[in-house]
C-alpha cells in the first residue's frame, strides 16, 4: 500500500472522549488543566502525526488480530492493546531541539479519556499494591519540550508495568542513551515496545496466556511483558541506520548495553510484528526536516 493510500484512509481526528468517571493520581496540574491537555490528545490530525513519527508506516501484525488500536496524538504514536490493557508499541521522532528546554518533572497519571476504563483502560488502582512500577514506554524526560507534552506522558496508554530495580535501573539508563543519540545526531526515529514470550519459544504468546499485574483493589489488570525493547533509526546520507536493543524484563536485570543489542528482524520475530514495513532503500526526502 503506498503512503497517499494509507493516509486516505486514516481518521483525521484521533477519536472522540468516552464518557467515564476518571481519577487522577500523583497529579500536579489543576483538573482543568488536565481537562484541556485531554482535548489536546483527541483533536489531532493523524495524518501529520504519522507523517512526522512514523514515515514507514505503523508497525503491522503478522501473526494474530492482538487486540491493537493506534492512537494518534501529536507528540507520538501508540499501538496499544486492549486486551492486554497496556502498550505494545510507541512510535517517536525525538529531535535535539526537543531537549534543549530543561523542565521540571510534571505528571499527572490517569486513564486516556480515549478509552474505556471498563473493556480497554487500566487505572490508578490497577497499580497500587501491585509491586510494580508504572513504567513509561515514552519517557517523561523525551518530552520536556512542553508541559502539556509532559503530562500527558502519564496516560495510561502509555504505561505498562515494570519490575522497580528494571524500570529504575538498566531502562531509565537506555532511555538517557536514546537521549543522547538524538542530541549528537540531531533527530533520531524511537521505537519503544514489549514482547510476550514467557515460554522463551521465540514466538509472541497469546494474550491469555500473559500473566497479569495484580492490585489490593478490584481493579483492571495490566499484562506483564516479558522483554521490552528500543528501536533507533538515525538517518545519515539518505539511509537509515538502525540499532536495536532487547531487555529481559525481570528485576535482576542485565546491564550490558552491548550484550542487549540485538537485530531488528530478532524483535520483529519476537514481536510477530513488521516494525517499518514500508521502509526501503533510498529514504532521503520522505520524512519532515
Amino acid at each position: 500500500m503506498t503512503k497517499i493510500a494509507l493516509f486516505s484512509i486514516l481518521l483525521l481526528f484521533a477519536g472522540p472522549v468516552v464518557a467515564e468517571p476518571r481519577e487522577t493520581c500523583g497529579c500536579d496540574v489543576s483538573k482543568d488543566v488536565v481537562a484541556a491537555y485531554d482535548q489536546a490528545l483527541i483533536e489531532v490530525n493523524a495524518r501529520d502525526a504519522l507523517r512526522r513519527h512514523a514515515p514507514w508506516g505503523t508497525p503491522v501484525d503478522l501473526t494474530f488480530d492482538a487486540g491493537t488500536r493506534v492512537l494518534y496524538q501529536r507528540h507520538w504514536l501508540v499501538g496499544y492493546d486492549q486486551d492486554l490493557r497496556m502498550p505494545i508499541w510507541v512510535a517517536y521522532r525525538l529531535q535535539a531541539a526537543d531537549l534543549a528546554q530543561p523542565r521540571r518533572r510534571t505528571q499527572c497519571f490517569r486513564s486516556d479519556a480515549r478509552l474505556s476504563i471498563r473493556k480497554e483502560s487500566t487505572r490508578c488502582a490497577s497499580y497500587r499494591g501491585s509491586g510494580f512500577d508504572r513504567g513509561h514506554l515514552v519517557p517523561s524526560a523525551d518530552m520536556t519540550r512542553s508541559e502539556q507534552a509532559m503530562v500527558n506522558s502519564y496516560v495510561f496508554s502509555n504505561i505498562a508495568p515494570q519490575y522497580p530495580r528494571f524500570n529504575r535501573g538498566v531502562w531509565r539508563k537506555l532511555e538517557a542513551r536514546v537521549r543522547d543519540l538524538a542530541r549528537t545526531h540531531g533527530s533520531v526515529f524511537v521505537m519503544s515496545g514489549a514482547i510476550f514470550d514467557q515460554d522463551n519459544d521465540e514466538r509472541r504468546d497469546a494474550d491469555a496466556d500473559a500473566p497479569r499485574a495484580r492490585s489490593r483493589q478490584s481493579a483492571p489488570r495490566a499484562a506483564i511483558a516479558s522483554h521490552f525493547y528500543k528501536v533507533v533509526v538515525v538517518i545519515e546520507d539518505g539511509q537509515a541506520r538502525v540499532t536495536a536493543w532487547l531487555l529481559a524484563h525481570d528485576n535482576d536485570p542485565v546491564t550490558s548495553f552491548t550484550a542487549a543489542r540485538v537485530s531488528l528482524a530478532k524483535i520483529e520475530a519476537l514481536s510477530g510484528l513488521d516494525i517499518f514495513p514500508h521502509m526501503l532503500g533510498e529514504l532521503a526526502g520522505t520524512f519532515p526536516r
